[in-house]
């Protein structure tokens, strides 16, 4: 009878351990999810706020597109509003991919994998913004000049002259500062993603 006992009590004993184990697990799969998110957080919030100015500026300069007389400022309203829509939606596509992976129900390989694809997909479309940023930084300024009835102060050469190498410099030190930010970001995330058993 005691030998029947000590197994029904070692039984119970190994249930209630699998069991806090399990808990244990589920407990470290939240925590870890919410870590997961909370660093991604950092690329996303200035990517969402970024998408905001862009899409605000498109949306303006639809809105007064029949405003504009000079064909030019009509062509280059048209590029920016392509561009500061599809740059936002990609960009935010790319990080949705990266935040989406369900981390307690898939195989770690299977979301590394999903997670790479993603990641090379936001740099591709990083390295794009930042090539169409310059492009948007020549050739929003006739249509804004135009809008404000202020063309004189662009036609003068040496507003480009100053502009262009000045704003071609803020943009690299904004994009380099931005890309440490977000490499840092998305380099923690990944290597969490690494330890996950």
């Amino acid at each position: 009878m005691e030998l029947d006992e000590m197994k029904s009590l070692w039984a119970d004993l190994s249930l209630q351990v699998e069991k806090q184990d399990k808990i244990q697990k589920e407990l470290l799969m939240e925590i870890t999810k919410q870590k997961f998110r909370s660093r991604l957080n950092s690329v996303r919030i200035p990517e969402i706020l970024g998408s905001i100015v862009c899409v605000g500026y498109a949306m303006n300069f639809l809105s007064q597109f029949s405003n504009f007389d000079l064909w030019c400022n009509q062509i280059f309203a048209v590029l920016n509003i392509f561009i500061m829509i599809a740059l936002p939606a990609a960009s935010l596509s790319a990080i949705k991919g990266m935040r989406s992976l369900r981390l307690d129900s898939e195989s770690q390989v299977s979301i590394l994998d999903k997670f790479t694809k993603s990641k090379i997909r936001f740099w591709k479309v990083q390295r794009y913004g930042m090539v169409f940023g310059g492009v948007i930084m020549i050739t929003i300024l006739p249509p804004l000049a135009e809008l404000n009835g202020s063309i004189e102060k662009i036609s003068n050469p040496m507003f480009w002259v100053i502009f262009i190498p000045a704003g071609l410099l803020f943009m690299y030190l904004l994009s380099r500062y931005a890309y440490k930010k977000y490499k840092g970001a998305i380099d923690s995330s990944e290597k969490m993603l690494q330890e996950i058993e």
